[in-house]
């Protein structure tokens, strides 16, 4: 122990919070700090009339968020974190650094619309003031930028691309992005989001329920599918909502923080499909997407009970052989051609896969299933996600299907 003098007003700062945080939040501890000697001094100096031990104000950086049941203290440490970045990010100066930024970097790029660059103005934000990312992204959504929400978003261990919407299209309670279970789940017991997506109008891309037309999902790397930069600045237009309920108990106070950045945390959300009303793909679009299905259903009206006969008029439908099918699936044709003569029994797994090496629609590969005799059990966990790949991945290629059902141990 080494025992020194401490002039009055010095803050001291743990050294190990540079390690543990970043710059920027070091910065707003000690701001943080400030807020407390300038607005609550007197408080404290209270304190002491009755408390002969109190000799410093102390904060603990403590990871979760405490619940509703405040005490004065409480209200001291909440007053002192709702005002640090309003100190460090003053609203007419930060608003109008935002606006330099974003059209700085637009013209930079030739970027169409702010989300394509709010990545880089978030950055450039964060190093001008002297602040967290976390905490630039709660100010500019504090301040009306909404192109901020959809910046800097991890999902299921990986980074979701920057996204935007209308604004005011939602609430802070809201969103376009969720997990695969989250979707899976919601898709499993909520039977009016399982409408919209048993007939393969939405596929998951990039965790979104997105609409399945041109306009909106193209191929991307290696084949696999991905939101077109349209819909990825249109996301109220073709992307379902979802609302959500923090289930731990925290303070409604916290709520922007929590719901705009969703890390890792002892904050768990219930995720609860939207009714979608704002959502509404054009019309051109939807005339598309109308006429694909009218082609699928004219094709499931053809198919009889007998295997072969479907397989033949699948082929057909999608100008593929034996040959085509066994490279797509990495099987030998002579093998496919055994199980569809029933000459073998095939596996569920097998099955699906020569769904989705046909890319069939849910509408068809459902009937394919039923032929092949390899009906889909609702409470085999693998069935489920087999069953959650054919109705909203099953336009994707082969590697990209399987590489989503690994993550939930499926293999086909």
């Amino acid at each position: 122990m080494v025992q020194k003098h401490v002039d009055a007003r010095t803050i001291f700062v743990d050294p190990k919070a540079y390690f543990l945080r970043n710059i920027g939040s070091v910065n707003n501890t000690i701001i943080h700090e400030c807020v407390h000697w300038d607005l609550h001094r007197k408080a404290f100096e209270l304190v002491r009339l009755y408390n002969n031990d109190a000799s410093r104000i102390k904060c603990q950086v403590i990871g979760g968020i405490k619940g509703n049941n405040k005490d004065a203290t409480d209200f001291l440490e909440w007053q002192a974190n709702a005002l640090a970045p309003r100190i460090q990010m003053p609203a007419g100066p930060f608003k109008a650094k935002a606006k330099e930024y974003i059209a700085k970097f637009m013209r930079e790029t030739n970027a169409r619309h702010a989300t394509e660059v709010m990545e880089q103005v978030i950055t450039a934000l964060e190093t001008f003031f002297g602040v967290s990312r976390q905490a630039t992204k709660i100010r500019l959504v504090g301040l009306g930028f909404d192109e901020a929400i959809g910046t800097y978003t991890y999902l299921d261990g990986h980074y979701v691309k920057p996204h935007g919407f209308r604004k005011g299209a939602i609430k802070v309670n809201q969103t376009f992005s969720i997990s695969a279970q989250d979707a899976a789940l919601e898709r499993f017991f909520n039977p009016e989001l399982r409408a919209l997506t048993d007939s393969g109008d939405y596929l998951f891309i990039d965790n979104h329920y997105v609409y399945n037309a041109p306009l909106y999902v193209q191929p991307g790397e290696n084949g696999k599918l991905d939101l077109t930069d349209y819909a990825r600045s249109h996301m109220d237009e073709c992307c379902l909502v979802f609302d959500m309920t923090i289930k731990s108990k925290v303070s409604n106070q916290y709520h922007i923080e929590c719901f705009l950045n969703r890390e890792p945390s002892d904050i768990t959300f219930e995720i609860k499909y939207h009714n979608g009303y704002q959502n509404a793909p054009q019309e051109r679009q939807i005339a598309m997407r109308k006429k694909q299905q009218e082609e699928a259903l004219e094709i499931r009206k053809q198919m009889t009970d007998d295997p072969e006969q479907c397989m033949e008029l699948l082929l057909k439908w999608r100008n593929m052989n034996y040959t085509d099918l066994g490279l797509e699936i990495n099987r030998d044709p002579k093998t496919i051609s055994r199980t569809i003569k029933g000459e073998t029994t095939p596996k569920v797994e097998t099955a699906a896969l020569i769904c989705f090496g046909l890319r069939l629609p849910p509408v068809l590969s459902e009937k394919l299933m039923a032929v092949l005799q390899c009906p889909l059990n609702p409470i085999n966990s693998n069935h489920q996600w087999i069953n959650e790949a054919l109705h909203t991945k099953y336009p994707e290629p082969i590697w990209a299907i399987q590489e989503y059902l690994s993550q939930y141990n499926v293999e086909i």
